[in-house]
């Protein structure tokens, strides 16, 4: 192939070949450098322990080395050729000729090799004030400074200056493609950033720790309850690699009738210069601090009936969430998106990662257990959970009002309010040793005898969903170049409750749409976020198994397990989006079978299993 980049790297790959109008499959794949992804990880602790009187003290440290690297090249590093009719009538003969209608080729991607510390120090007092009281007190100190680069591949949007930063001695790798006039770059000690990680280090991540275990009456119950404050184990970083490290030529439109660009050849052999624009990278602010949860619970546990009791509250308070606005949205209003001032008017968005999101969870868990005796086991808890949360920074989510975090809050989509989960195993009272034939022979023990039957209820209620409407940008919000408005999709207005009494949800109106409205001109909706609830979850699993003594110490066991045991279907969640009238509120489907959430189809499985 003639016309590829010139730093082409020590690697295979073909040309990324499409077609325009025949519907055949384009020949394409993604070429990586060997090895590809690394990451290693090496740690090293050391642990003291300290007894004396009441007190057993314990303390210690970790320290970790962390270092990732990657790199994938784009698909058009050999070339990405378009083929239409162009030439002679038909894309397949344009491709026989080798007159392409489009070609682009990418430059080499740059090799991220990213490396970070940790260091973590930990002390614990299990303190035993006397016989029915114990206390349990700690302190942890986390310190994890922020990831470096090998070759300072890294970058971040300044919003003071309006340009982007990459460390200092990174400047001289920026790619002579970056169009000046449309943003500049600077080195992170110009700028006033920190000069390898362009994000300042979080050095007060102090976590106490606080729990205590009382017996107040006797042995039979006891009271627990702990604080402590947790520290996200995933460090924040700058942009890695791309923008401005390695920018790409325009695609090129091969003229017509006198094509340039004819197989072997895959671009023009003079280029086509450096774009106008580049994609601007997230503006990351140099404080970013690294977000903690606040945990604590109660527990009462009492032991009657051969049976262990408990019911405990459980509370998560998530401060310091981070999160990613749009900075550059201009005011929601009447007005067109085209003629509102915006804080960088050459740029369509700014998207700036920042602290301040969080998360309340609250739930109450009442159990019982009871374990093997008699020939019954069981075991039944019955959760009752509220998720009030903003943003979710793990999703990547981002207010729609860049001016209104807290319109986010709502129900987190994961969390239902009731969970119930239930197990029981049953061995049949027949045979050597039970109730009824215990004193069967050999042969008729080995059909009565053994039998063990095996069932699990689990039940959750719905999920908490958001509506949705689809149309012409109301806000004027919107990135557009001209006067007429974006397609965006947004929450709507809400009038009323949407969800609609259980004896009136059926597969085909699982809720009210018309409790929706589409927003009005000049604003955002008002609907919330998880004001719809969707089906809940039920299933039934069963077991029969069956041991046979072939010898002293050798045992056949035959299973058959069934999950979904009366096939009872769990309805998938209803469609959301209420600018469809014809689907909106409809359930088109059920739920299928995963390790999360065993709802599909009943079905069956049998085991032979030797035993010695």
């Amino acid at each position: 192939m003639v016309g590829l980049s010139d730093s082409l790297p020590d690697t295979f790959g073909v040309p990324n070949i499409s077609f325009s109008g025949l519907g055949v499959t384009t020949i394409t794949q993604t070429a990586v450098r060997n090895p590809g992804f690394k990451n290693l990880v090496q740690q090293w602790q050391e642990h003291l322990n300290y007894y004396r009187g009441r007190h057993s003290i314990k303390g210690g440290f970790q320290i970790g080395r962390y270092e990732s690297s990657d790199l994938q090249q784009n698909n058009a590093l050999f070339g990405s050729l378009s083929f239409s009719n162009r030439y002679t009538g038909h894309p397949y003969a344009d491709f026989l000729l080798g007159l392409p209608s489009t070609v682009t080729r990418a430059n080499p991607a740059v090799d991220t090799d990213r490396l970070r510390w940790g260091y973590d120090f930990f002390v614990t007092d299990d303190y035993k004030i006397s016989s029915r009281l114990t206390l349990n007190l700690g302190m942890r100190y986390e310190l994890h400074p922020n990831w470096t680069d090998a070759k300072g591949y890294l970058s971040a949007f300044d919003l003071s200056t309006g340009k982007i930063v990459v460390p200092n001695g990174a400047i001289k790798s920026v790619s002579p493609l970056v169009p000046r006039g449309y943003v500049d770059v600077v080195e992170a000690s110009v700028a006033g950033y920190p000069g390898g990680t362009l994000i300042k280090a979080d050095k007060n991540n102090f976590a106490p720790r606080l729990g205590f275990a009382y017996r107040p009456w006797d042995n039979t119950t006891v009271v627990r309850g702990a604080f402590g404050i947790f520290y996200d184990i995933v460090t924040r970083s700058a942009n890695s690699g791309g923008v401005p490290f390695v920018v790409n030529e325009p695609s090129y439109t091969n003229p017509s009738p006198n094509p340039t660009v004819i197989l072997p050849r895959v671009f023009p052999a003079a280029g086509v210069g450096g774009p106008t624009t580049v994609s601007i990278q997230n503006a990351v602010s140099k404080d970013l601090k690294i977000p903690y949860s606040m945990q604590y619970n109660l527990t009462v546990e009492h032991q009657h009936w051969n049976t262990g009791f408990r019911i405990s509250y459980i509370g998560t308070n998530t401060r310091q969430g981070d999160y990613t606005i749009n900075v550059n949205q201009p005011v929601a209003s009447t007005q067109l998106y085209v003629d509102k001032p915006r804080l960088f008017p050459n740029y369509p968005a700014i998207n700036l990662r920042t602290n301040g999101a969080g998360h309340q969870y609250h739930a109450m868990t009442i159990e019982a257990e009871r374990r093997l005796l008699k020939g019954i086991s069981y075991q039944a808890s019955w959760t009752w959970a509220k998720d009030i949360e903003d943003l979710n920074g793990f999703l990547f989510e981002s207010p729609e009002n860049a001016y209104d975090r807290l319109r986010e809050r709502g129900n987190s989509l994961d969390t239902p309010r009731h969970r119930v989960t239930t197990n029981t195993v049953f061995q049949l009272p027949f045979g050597e040793g039970k109730k009824f034939l215990g004193s069967a022979g050999r042969g008729l023990n080995a059909i009565v005898g053994d039998w063990e039957s095996a069932w699990i209820f689990s039940y959750y209620s719905g999920q908490f969903l958001t509506p949705q409407w689809s149309g012409p940008d109301p806000t004027g919000t919107a990135f557009t170049s001209n006067r007429t408005p974006a397609t965006v999709t947004l929450r709507p207005d809400i009038l009323r409750d949407p969800n609609l009494p259980s004896d009136q949800r059926t597969v085909s109106r699982w809720f009210d749409p018309t409790a929706f409205a589409p927003p009005q001109p000049g604003r955002f909706g008002t609907s919330g976020k998880g004001m719809i609830v969707g089906p809940g979850n039920a299933v039934f699993d069963a077991g029969l198994s069956k041991r046979i003594r072939l010898r002293e110490q050798t045992r056949l066991r035959l299973e058959l397990t069934a999950t979904n045991v009366f096939n009872h279907p769990s309805y998938g969640n209803p469609s959301v989006t209420i600018s469809n009238a014809a689907t909106a509120g409809v359930i088109s489907g059920v739920k299928d079978s995963s390790d999360l959430d065993q709802s599909g189809a009943r079905s069956f499985r049998t085991a032979i299993r030797l035993e010695w």
